[in-house]
C-alpha cells in the first residue's frame, strides 16, 4: 500500500551547515507519528521542510505517492497536508465561530471576502459548529478569540484544521506553554481524532509523545537516529546517549535551527498574506 507520507533523502542546508541530512521516513495512512530529538536536532527544520514552509535543498517529499517537493505550503494544504505553528496565528478580534467558518469557506469556496459574515451561510455555520463541538469549544462559539486561554486557542486551531478535511495534520509543539490541565485536555482531544487521519507531531513533552504516538522517529544532528514504537525508543541506548550528548555540538545546531525557524516564520507570513489576498491561503 502506498504510504500517505514518504520522505526520500530530504535535506535542508542553512549556510554551510546541513541541518537536515538525507532523512528517509515513511508514514502509513492513519498513523500517529512523533518526531523528537535533543535541542538542535533538526526537528523544526525537518517539519518546516515537509510542510513546504522551507524549500528542500535536496531529496523529495511524496504525499499519497505524488511528488510535492516543489509545491508551496498553500498548494500542499489544498492537497490535504495541513500544519499548525508554535505561535498561533488566529483572528483575535473575530468570534471563535467565525474563525472556523473562514476555514470551512476556503475548503468549499463559499466566499473569499472577509466583509461577508460567514454566519450568513447556513451550511458553513453548521460545519463550523460541528468542528467546534469536536474540539470541545461548543460553549465558546460567540466569544472573541482574544478571550480564550492559550489551551483553548490550541483547541480552536484543531477545529480549524479539521474544517479543511485534511489527510495529514502536522502539529508543531502543540502543548508548549500549556498548563498540566490544558495539556490533559489537548491530549484527550488528540485521542478523539478520526482514526483515518494521519498525524505528524513535533513535541518536547515525552509523556505526551509516548501517550499519543504509534511510532516515534528520533533525530540527532539532522539525521535519523532511531525509529520505532514508543516502547523500543524508551529503552534505546543510542537515543539516551543523544539526549545526554555533546552540549557544544548541540548548541551549534540549535543556533542554526533557530535561524532556519525564523526564516520559515518569515516565509510563512509572506505566503499567508499572498494567500489571503488571493483567497486561496490555507487556515492559519
Amino acid at each position: 500500500m502506498t504510504p500517505l507520507l514518504e520522505l526520500r533523502g530530504l535535506t535542508r542546508s542553512y549556510g554551510s551547515l546541513t541541518a537536515v541530512d538525507g532523512v528517509d521516513l515513511t508514514i502509513p495512512r492513519g498513523e500517529r507519528h512523533a518526531l523528537i530529538g535533543p535541542n538542535g536536532a533538526g526537528k523544526s527544520t525537518l517539519f518546516a521542510t515537509v510542510a513546504g514552509t522551507l524549500r528542500a535543498s535536496g531529496g523529495s517529499v511524496l504525499l499519497s505517492g505524488q511528488d510535492i517537493t516543489s509545491l508551496p505550503e498553500a498548494d500542499r494544504a489544498r492537497r490535504g497536508m495541513v500544519r499548525t505553528y508554535q505561535h498561533s496565528s488566529l483572528f483575535l478580534d473575530c468570534s471563535v465561530l467565525d474563525n472556523v467558518a473562514l476555514a470551512v469557506q476556503r475548503v468549499h469556496r463559499v466566499a473569499h471576502r472577509f466583509d461577508r459574515a460567514a454566519r450568513r451561510f447556513r451550511h458553513t455555520e453548521a460545519e463550523a459548529r460541528r468542528h467546534l463541538d469536536s474540539a470541545g469549544l461548543s460553549g465558546r462559539t460567540g466569544d472573541k478569540v482574544s478571550a480564550l486561554s492559550h489551551g483553548e486557542r490550541r483547541q480552536l486551531e484543531v477545529a480549524m484544521v479539521l474544517a479543511t478535511e485534511p489527510s495529514l495534520v502536522m502539529f508543531d509543539e502543540p502543548t508548549a506553554g500549556m498548563s498540566a490541565a490544558e495539556t490533559e485536555r489537548f491530549v484527550a482531544l488528540m485521542e478523539r481524532l478520526p482514526e483515518d487521519l494521519t498525524v505528524l507531531i513535533v513535541e518536547h513533552d515525552l509523556d505526551v509523545v509516548f501517550r499519543l504516538a504509534d511510532r516515534v522517529t528520533v533525530l540527532h544532528l539532522g539525521r535519523v537516529l532511531a525509529s520505532g514504537p514508543p516502547a523500543a525508543i524508551r529503552t534505546d541506548e543510542a537515543v539516551q546517549r543523544a539526549y545526554l550528548g555533546s552540549a557544544r555540538t548541540e548548541d551549534l545546531f540549535a543556533e542554526a535551527e533557530a535561524g532556519i525557524e525564523a526564516e520559515a516564520e518569515a516565509e510563512a507570513g509572506t505566503e499567508a498574506e499572498a494567500g489571503t489576498e488571493a483567497g486561496t491561503g490555507g487556515p492559519r
